[in-house]
């Protein structure tokens, strides 16, 4: 038995895989479309769980980070952790720039996504603390948006 398990193991090893016929191959992006997908389209957790196999498949975007540079606070505290929020907003900002389409109007849809993707974390959160992490979102949100132009 022993014998005729070990060939059948030999046998299928060296059989081409099969790919299901209903597989496609992931599409491709333009940078721009690219961009525009992973700003808008994915939610943060998928954002945060594909961002290393997106940075492959787009080498050329940049996809830097410096986290929340909110002086003092950072990207964390106590009630909260907006660091996957500030990660994505980075991304817009710096690429929609570098292919500049960066404008008022794309800076506040920028701005409205670190602002969803902020709640998004806060309703995960326990109750004493939600109340605490969405005020620091609104403060967060109300800071972005006074900053500045593109």
């Amino acid at each position: 038995m022993g014998l005729v398990l070990s060939m059948l193991v030999a046998v299928t090893s060296v059989l081409p895989a099969q790919l299901p016929l209903d597989a496609s191959p992931v599409p491709v992006l333009s940078n721009v479309d690219a961009v525009r997908h992973i700003e808008f389209d994915l939610d943060i957790t998928t954002f945060t769980r594909q961002r290393f196999s997106l940075r492959r498949q787009y080498p050329t975007l940049n996809w830097t980070s410096d986290g929340c540079s909110a002086p003092i606070v950072g990207s964390q505290g106590r009630s909260f952790n907006f660091r996957a929020a500030c990660d994505r907003h980075d991304f817009g900002y710096r690429n929609f720039k570098a292919l500049a389409i960066f404008d008022t109007s794309t800076r506040k849809l920028i701005d409205e996504q670190l602002h969803r993707d902020m709640n998004t974390y806060c309703s995960s959160q326990r109750r004493t603390f939600k109340v605490r992490c969405i005020a620091w979102s609104e403060i967060f949100y109300t800071m972005v948006r006074a900053a500045g132009g593109p």
